[in-house]
């Protein structure tokens, strides 16, 4: 089977290829010489020219070699020779600017302060600033921040202190120049401890004088001794409640005087110290514990009295600490510290006091109060006591002489002491082991207004101390007899001063009442409700007084008060006056504190003929500060229209 044929015109040339090779045998050498010039393709004609031209020449590739080395190298040496130049360059460059800089290791400070100091005495710091730069610096700021201690006097070149700092600027400084900082003080710390300082250098260079260059330094200086010494002389026996007398002296043994020194006593509990005694030096802090002491000059001495009492068992230790300190910037420095201790011994004979049948030992009671006082005294020893004699000495404020009332024995208004002898208590005369016996009176405090205003007119207490002799009664080697106490304290509580009234304000306080007086029916009158509240003695915290108007008593938001803040409850038609402190002798020594509120009324025709009263209910409240007790009080008798216009206080 034939394939078809895809190309005709292909296969009739191939076919008269094949004929004219068949024939060709036939063919002259002419003939087949011509017909290979027809087959044969024309070839380009090349001339000889050309032909030299087109041949390619003949290369060396060593050379080609030591080219491409030749090159490699000299651009080696280019970039060898351009790094050089650019490390030159940042060489040169940091080299320059080396010199145009200052660098903070430049910065040299030195500071002169001693290692080792005496705490009190006067205390020198030298400080160098020095400029190892190649600049010249425009300006040196130099900041010194000294121990806690330290209480600056004086600096050369002046310089500003503030707080724990003394900062200075210092002229200029040129390269290798140096400049000094003296500052002088008084250093106070507790000994062994250890006093840091530290300086702050900022410097300026002239070329850049926005640039701020810092470095600091420290130094520790050691508080090694303490220029004082402190002894205490006192019994180191004691029953409960002997009186126990300590004497403690306080010498300066520095070359420099000793200033704003407090001596601080801190008994513990089972010690009480009698501040009240005549024997206790005067101007002792009962709050803070402490005396401030006077100035010591060198080699002085201080002395101060103490008086102790002491409770508990027998075998029992009481300690009192003593200190004598100093206050630098808000911390305190304790310069030398003692203590002494007492122990509590078996006593032959027991007192014990009772004020309106408490047996607590404190009592707080009124001004003009009735108190109701027995002493209670028992034989405990094993021998007998003859010829006793039992006293009462009063200290403080708040007797009222005048007022004693004695079954017996006799009061002594220059010792301010009531005595009993067996002359008026026979069996005083002589108490067998385990006997007892009681001694009663009575007496009234002061009103408030018979307390002194000055110098202390605040805080009032009176002080019963009773006190039992006998020849019987052991006395130890080297000491005075024992005579056994027993102390009592009775604080006294302040009054409430406090009163409420209304007026028609003719326009004084700048609250001017309106309307027709007396007041009409169906027309509004305003008028003037004034509250005043003070302290007869002590201080009051948190004093708070709650006014309530009645229904048809209106606020007209006009007010004036001079102390506190208000506030006022529409809803409840409530007034709040709270005082945070109400400082005692407020009505007394001051004048009272005052709120006046404008109220109105609109009267109906059911109060014709009547009054208003503007006031239905008014209490007061707070906290007395030194006996600390709760305060209560209250007005029954409120103000009306009547009272705030006798002649015109009855609705038309």
């Amino acid at each position: 089977m034939n394939e078809p044929k895809n190309n005709p015109g292909k296969e009739e040339d191939s076919i008269s290829m094949l004929r004219r090779n068949l024939y060709s045998k036939d063919e002259s050498n002419e003939l087949k010489k011509r017909t290979n010039e027809l087959l044969t393709p024309a070839q380009p004609k090349v001339f000889p020219e050309a032909v030299a031209r087109m041949s390619p020449p003949l290369i060396n590739i060593m050379d080609i070699k030591t080219k491409r080395r030749r090159k490699i190298v000299i651009r080696t040496m280019l970039g060898a020779l351009a790094t050089s130049i650019f490390i030159g360059g940042v060489f040169l460059t940091v080299w320059y600017r080396g010199t145009q800089q200052v660098k903070q290791s430049q910065i040299g400070i030195e500071i002169g302060a001693p290692e080792h100091f005496t705490a009190g005495s006067e205390f020198t710091y030298n400080l160098v600033v020095r400029n190892t730069s190649k600049v010249d610096w425009g300006s040196v700021d130099v900041t010194l921040t000294t121990p806690t201690g330290f209480s600056y006097e004086s600096s050369s070149p002046e310089g500003k202190p503030s707080d724990q700092n003394i900062s200075v600027s210092l002229p200029p400084l040129l390269e290798n120049e140096s400049s000094t900082f003296t500052v002088t003080g008084r250093l106070v710390g507790e000994e062994g401890s250890s006093a840091l300082s530290r300086v702050e250098v900022r410097v300026s260079p002239k070329n850049f004088p926005k640039e701020r260059i810092v470095q600091s330094k420290t130094t520790t200086t050691l508080i090694s001794a303490i220029p004082l010494e402190v002894s205490i002389e006192a019994g180191s026996n004691a029953a409960v409640g002997e009186r126990i007398a300590a004497v403690i002296h306080i010498r300066n043994l520095s070359d420099t005087k000793i200033t704003g020194a407090l001596l601080r006593l801190t008994p513990t509990p089972g010690m009480q110290l009698a501040v009240e005694d005549t024997g206790f030096s005067a101007e002792f802090s009962v709050v803070d514990s402490f005396w401030r002491l006077p100035d010591i000059q060198p080699l002085d001495e201080v002395v101060r009295y103490s008086v102790l009492y002491v409770t508990g068992n027998s075998g029992d230790q009481r300690e009192l600490s003593i200190a004598v300190t100093q206050d630098q910037k808000n911390q305190t420095f304790t310069l030398r510290k003692i203590s002494h201790v007492v122990s509590v011994t078996s006593a032959q004979i027991s007192v014990a006091q009772t004020f309106n049948n408490d047996t607590s030992g404190k009592l707080v009671i009124g001004a003009g109060a009735r108190v109701d006082g027995a002493i209670e005294y028992k034989n405990t020893g094993t021998n007998g006591l003859t010829d006793a004699i039992v006293k009462v000495k009063f200290e403080g404020t708040g007797l009222d002489a005048s007022s004693i009332t004695l079954n017996s024995g006799a009061y002594d208004p220059t010792a301010n002491t009531i005595t009993w002898t067996a002359a008026s208590v026979p069996t005083l005369k002589r108490i067998l082991p385990g006997a007892s016996g009681k001694i009663t009176y009575s007496f009234n405090t002061l009103p408030y207004d018979k307390f002194p205003l000055v110098p202390n007119g605040k805080n009032q207490q009176l002080i019963a101390s009773a006190s039992l002799d006998s020849p019987d009664l052991p006395k130890p080697t080297g000491q005075i007899r024992q005579v056994v106490s027993g102390r009592f304290f009775m604080p006294i509580s302040t009054d409430v001063l406090m009163g409420i009234d209304a007026f028609y304000d003719d326009g004084r306080l700048g609250i001017t009442s309106t309307g027709p007086l007396p007041p009409k029916v169906g027309e509004q009158t305003t008028y003037t409700l004034r509250t005043r509240v003070g302290s007869s003695l002590n201080d009051i915290e948190n004093a708070k007084v709650t006014i309530i108007l009645p229904d048809g008593v209106s606020y007209t938001n006009s007010s004036y008060k001079t102390a506190g803040d208000i506030e006022f409850n529409d809803r409840t038609n409530t007034f709040v006056w709270t005082i945070p402190l109400l400082e005692g002798l407020t009505g007394r020594s001051v004048p009272l504190h005052e709120l006046d509120m404008q109220i109105a009324i609109t009267p109906g025709a059911n109060v014709r003929g009547k009054v208003v009263p503007f006031v239905q209910n008014i209490q007061f409240t707070g906290t007395d500060s030194f006996a600390d007790i709760p305060l209560q009080a209250g007005v029954t008798d409120v103000p009306t229209t009547r009272s705030a216009d006798s002649k015109n206080g009855d609705v038309e």
